[in-house]
């Protein structure tokens, strides 16, 4: 395996040096070795989400299955394997998941997208892994053309997680204010994002005042919604050029300076990091550009390598996952590949064995399986 290392000059450079590329079912990231295995999933391109949804302190996985109209649970045993639990209906078309405990019964629920409708599903989580759909499901929303990712997020600091939807023919994000039992308050409002953000948008304290803000990518640049802090759902908007279109964006502290900053794929072969001040803004500045496989879809982020500072994942419907490694000083990126997942869709990051190392799930956007890679634990 060759790596390729991104050296990152904090004023105005970057270096990149060479690329690391493997095609195997065991894998090597930062001198974390990866077994895998395969498991079954539905049919359709898949969305997948972790969180512990049985209670047990251990973190399962939910994966949608587009072409099924439902969701499958795989409850992790805590040693490194996931059990298939139970499959649940979520509307037609499942595309998009969010999950938090919006009816505020201490389990886990989850917010389904549902893609060529005008609605959303909610499921409520029982605490032992199964869910049920409650009575005021599924919800119109009105979105048009038809909804493709669904966040929850406080965004007036109620502490009731509220719902944001895309909400393309309007450009831009339709935000519905959270309820005490579980419900969102219809029609929503509206905000204005400057442009079409096509797959998704991405949730997180910009410039640390305490209230989410919201970056979105558009069909021309980066939409930065930074909220007014009024408690109204109010956001100013500003936005940030790009050579070459976004397709999908992520919030994460690539550097470890405490700073929300934004990674941006394009359906090319660019994948763009640019580090936050903590004010709000993005700087140019401060821009990694980094060459990978065309057709990104998807990026996940978390510590994968223990260091402290925040990583990356991102799929490729070409058929590689790139994974980016955050440094103070300098990137390093590898790319690999497994032999049975012909086009990597969608991914989670969560620790399956409990070494304290991420481990990782893939889903093939074109066949009915899904990759676990599980950290191997040194004796």
């Amino acid at each position: 395996m060759i790596k390729m290392s991104v050296a990152i000059y904090f004023l105005s450079m970057f270096e990149c040096l060479v690329s690391a590329y493997a095609l195997a079912d065991t894998i090597e990231i930062d001198s974390i070795k990866y077994t895998s295995s395969i498991i079954e999933t539905g049919a359709g391109q898949p969305t997948i989400i972790a969180s512990d949804i049985n209670a047990d302190d251990y973190q399962d996985v939910i994966i949608a299955n587009a072409s099924d109209n439902n969701i499958i649970t795989y409850l992790s045993d805590g040693k490194g394997t996931l059990n298939r639990g139970g499959s649940f209906a979520a509307g037609d078309s499942p595309s998009g998941l969010a999950i938090s405990n919006i009816n505020a019964d201490g389990h886990v629920d989850v917010v389904v997208a549902n893609h060529e409708t005008s609605y959303i599903t909610l499921l409520f989580g029982r605490g032992d892994g199964t869910f049920v759909e409650p009575s005021h499901s599924p919800l119109n929303i009105n979105v048009k053309p038809h909804p493709h990712v669904v966040k929850l997020s406080d965004l007036d600091g109620d502490e009731t997680p509220d719902l944001i939807v895309d909400n393309r023919n309007h450009h831009g994000l339709l935000v519905l204010k959270g309820l005490s039992k579980g419900g969102f308050k219809t029609p929503g409002t509206v905000i204005d994002a400057g442009g079409d953000p096509y797959r998704g948008f991405a949730v997180g304290d910009i410039n640390n005042d305490g209230f989410e803000d919201m970056v979105t990518p558009n069909q021309r640049d980066i939409g930065v919604l930074l909220n007014t802090g009024d408690k109204q759902m109010r956001f100013s908007l500003s936005k940030l050029v790009l050579s070459e279109s976004p397709f999908v964006i992520e919030l994460a502290d690539m550097n470890g300076d405490g700073n929300h900053d934004v990674i941006v794929a394009t359906n090319g072969s660019v994948i763009t990091i640019m580090l936050g001040d903590g004010r709000g803004n993005f700087l140019k500045a401060a821009k990694s550009e980094i060459n990978a496989s065309t057709g990104a879809k998807q990026i996940a982020t978390c510590d994968i390598n223990g260091d402290g500072i925040d990583d990356a994942l991102i799929s490729s419907w070409s058929g590689e996952v790139l994974a980016i490694l955050g440094s103070k000083s300098s990137f390093d990126a590898i790319n690999f590949k497994h032999p049975q997942i012909q086009n990597p869709w969608s991914l989670a990051i969560l620790d399956i064995n409990q070494d304290g190392k991420s481990d990782f799930v893939i889903g093939d956007g074109d066949s009915k399986r899904a990759a676990v890679y599980v950290s191997v634990i040194e004796l």
